[in-house]
């Protein structure tokens, strides 16, 4: 802080710095965490991502929210259209994805006990 002469204390970053930008970009990293659990869960899920994103307006709103960052959503009967979508994709993904094959390495894990 004093113009940059003094390094601020933990609880001054909390006070003044984090809160600020958890209000401007919360909601920005609680769609992308959203977007992470739903669509890297498996297969299937990713299946569905994959066929997401050829959409115009996936595609629009992802380049806007990037642009502004902040999250972009400016047509509320497009937002509709695209949860349609999703789950549309969910369900197809699922049903035409192989299923996730089960991973083990007990030669990597014996090291790191």
């Amino acid at each position: 802080m004093k113009g940059g002469s003094v390094l601020p204390t933990q609880a001054e970053i909390e006070k003044t710095y984090l809160k600020e930008y958890d209000a401007l970009y919360g909601p920005t990293y609680t769609v992308l965490d959203l977007l992470q659990k739903v669509f890297y869960s498996s297969n299937g899920a990713r299946e569905a991502f994959v066929e997401l994103c050829n959409s115009k307006y996936v595609q629009q709103v992802t380049f806007d929210s990037y642009l502004y960052k902040r999250v972009q959503g400016n047509n509320p009967l497009d937002d509709i259209k695209l949860l349609g979508e999703t789950i549309g994709c969910l369900v197809k993904g699922y049903a035409i994805a192989k299923p996730d094959a089960e991973f083990s390495n007990p030669v990597e894990s014996k090291k790191r006990i």
